[in-house]
């Protein structure tokens, strides 16, 4: 993130993704590590995979770090006698509720016999020492990166509050798509509308995505607001900005896909758009597709600004879904 952000009242929570720097974190800190004893060597190759989830929070003013993954790393090394050895050591569990000495090392030795033995009590008597050595200091190097991401800025201590047409503001260019002029009917008005259509990239997974359009409490660290409410479920209503982005939940498919009717306060009474969006997970991060139907002629620009500064740039900001590590 480019900045730090401000947590509303430091009451809720503003967290960061960094799975992608720990992976290089343990790539860097995890490999040409080496012991030697009685004749006997052995040192750390790579780090061939790092699954589960790291995160840095800001919860109630307090930074902390919630991260628990496995991690498997490649080994070679040869005994006093000559022979050639090759395997992996896996951690099935680094975490941040789980005690420094209770770190397993799961040694597996390719063409195991009673000869490689000795790499194996190497491993675990002197290699797995350091290893632990490293892994005590990750807590403390994710808070120094990226601790400051999650930090207070008394700069963002009001509310983001979208404009309104009536607004003074200048609508900004976007290469969304507005198309598809139609005629909706709210009460004994009819209202021209349009529809809009965007795809948003997020660093993150699928299911953090939907968590945070529907999650209460970070629906209101990313609108800045302790005001703003919503429920994850169908027909529930929400409300955000001080009531000036209304609207009522349709259609949920966990972790895919929220449909919602959605409206701005300076809309024609009683109309409602359709927002649908669509998530899909990729290798390294996850799209929105975002299609909304019913957009009022006129509106179509004050909309696409509201929905790019105070949905996907504020998410993106607060949580760290914006930026590769």
């Amino acid at each position: 993130m480019s900045k730090d952000m401000k947590n509303v009242n430091n009451w809720h929570w503003v967290d960061k993704n960094c799975i992608n720097w720990a992976r290089t974190y343990f790539e860097n800190e995890l490999s040409n590590v080496s012991a030697e004893a009685n004749g006997s060597t052995v040192k750390t190759l790579a780090v061939t995979n790092v699954t589960g989830d790291v995160d840095v929070n800001q919860r109630k003013g307090k930074i902390i770090t919630i991260f628990d993954v496995a991690i498997t790393i490649t080994f070679e090394g040869k005994t006093a006698d000559g022979t050639d050895v090759n395997g992996r050591i896996e951690i099935p569990e680094v975490a941040h509720d789980t005690d420094i000495e209770d770190y397993v090392f799961d040694v597996t030795i390719d063409a195991d016999s009673n000869a490689k033995q000795p790499i194996r009590d190497l491993i675990r008597k002197d290699l797995a020492p350091l290893l632990r050595n490293k892994l005590e200091k990750f807590a403390g190097d994710l808070i120094r990166v990226h601790g400051k991401d999650v930090q207070v800025d008394s700069d963002f201590s009001k509310p983001s509050t979208p404009v309104s047409s009536s607004g003074t503001s200048t609508p900004i260019p976007s290469t969304v798509k507005a198309n598809n002029i139609s005629t909706t009917f709210s009460g004994a008005a009819a209202v021209n509308t349009t529809t809009l259509e965007e795809s948003i990239e997020m660093q993150a997974s699928a299911r953090d995505v939907y968590d945070v359009l529907l999650n209460q409490a970070k629906v209101q660290a990313w609108t800045r607001s302790n005001k703003s409410t919503i429920e994850p479920k169908v027909g529930a209503k929400f409300s955000f900005f001080d009531g000036n982005v209304t609207g009522e939940i349709k259609e949920l498919v966990q972790d895919k896909k929220i449909v919602q009717n959605w409206r701005l306060g300076s809309w024609p009474a009683g109309h409602y758009s359709t927002v649908t969006l669509d998530i899909s997970q990729n290798t390294d991060s996850t799209v929105i597709k975002f299609k909304q139907e019913g957009v009022p002629i006129g509106e179509q620009d004050i909309t696409r600004q509201n929905w790019s500064n105070y949905y996907w740039t504020e998410i993106k900001r607060t949580f760290g879904y914006g930026a590769t590590f």
